[in-house]
């Protein structure tokens, strides 16, 4: 059979077409004015990590929250001074302020409560749960001799040295131990005159290097301190309150305006 040139030439091209298709087109390779493979490989998107929160600023946050649900119960900020919220505690807290003279000689700290709990008529009970867990309990010895000092010098004075302290809850005097006091912390608003609300980052600073400086997030401690306008708002044992509650009344009545 006689095939023309011309013929022979269209045959060849026909035939190497598909193959020339087959080996450079790709109907999913992305070109201009295309559409990407629909599939190839998504890429995974990952939902944006939240911001993270330090320490400190949560223990702020719930001293907020908790501020708050004190505020929807009714309670008001105060201005610092020594006034409590019900009778029985204003009474425990007026007898901290009581003379009185002691002279203990390894005497059972139940014996001394009881002791001083009726010179003073106050309601004072010992959290024996919390003695336990550092070891102690309600027979431990205390030896303190004391003339004409007040019942909250006193009280300091004899618990200092088995660790211990005291914290006004539930209407009575609690003896228990720092550990305890620090996870049953208050929370109390007290309104600053204007002048020192302005400053109340520096009133901040100075009270918690000032008042029991160690019981203070800043070293390391559970209590916090913080403002909200003219508003303080501190969290912290009822001593370390009474404490503060004293010093920012004289700081006010020095500088407040």
């Amino acid at each position: 059979m006689r095939v023309f040139p011309a013929t022979l030439a269209a045959l060849l091209f026909v035939l190497s077409g598909p193959i020339a298709w087959s080996q450079t087109a790709d109907p999913f390779a992305p070109s201009s004015g295309t559409s990407a493979d629909p599939f190839a490989p998504q890429p995974v998107r990952r939902p944006a990590k939240p911001p993270k929160v330090t320490p400190t600023q949560n223990a702020q946050n719930a001293v907020v929250q908790q501020a708050k649900k004190v505020l929807a119960e009714g309670r008001k900020p105060r201005t610092p001074k020594l006034v409590m919220h019900n009778a029985a505690e204003q009474r425990i807290n007026a007898a901290l302020d009581d003379q009185t003279t002691i002279q203990f000689i390894e005497t059972p700290l139940a014996e001394a409560m009881q002791t001083l709990s009726a010179q003073h008529d106050i309601p004072i009970v010992i959290d024996r749960r919390a003695l336990e867990e550092i070891g102690l309990d309600a027979d431990v010895g205390t030896t303190i001799g004391l003339t004409n000092v007040s019942l909250r010098s006193a009280l300091r004075l004899m618990l200092r040295d088995l660790d211990l302290t005291y914290m006004i809850k539930d209407e009575v005097m609690q003896i228990t131990t720092v550990e305890a006091a620090e996870d049953n912390l208050i929370v109390e608003m007290y309104v600053l005159p204007a002048n020192l609300a302005a400053k109340s980052n520096d009133v901040i600073k100075v009270l918690t290097a000032t008042v029991v400086p160690d019981t203070w997030e800043t070293l390391g401690g559970n209590s916090t301190a913080m403002a909200i306008d003219h508003v303080l708002i501190l969290s912290t044992t009822s001593d370390v309150h009474e404490r503060s509650e004293r010093f920012l009344a004289m700081l006010i009545d020095k500088y407040g305006k």
